[in-house]
């Protein structure tokens, strides 16, 4: 990692409030995304909720939509 004690306490004050910013910044960040996918989830879901199609003994078979 890095040595931060070799610096002057100053230098390291800033680093540490850098680093307290970026923490900041990345983990909200991150959130919001875990939020927008959770909520883009629900509408692709209410979306196909209204057709409610029932796939129970579907099969897909390759070969048969390769014959001509």
């Amino acid at each position: 990692m890095f040595d931060l004690s070799i610096l002057p306490k100053k230098a390291q004050d800033e680093l540490f409030s850098y680093y307290q910013y970026l923490v900041e910044k990345y983990s909200r960040k991150k959130s919001t995304n875990i939020h927008k996918e959770k909520s883009r989830i629900k509408e692709i879901n209410s979306f196909f909720d209204k057709y409610n199609l029932d796939f129970k003994g579907f099969s897909f078979n390759r070969d048969e939509i390769y014959e001509s």
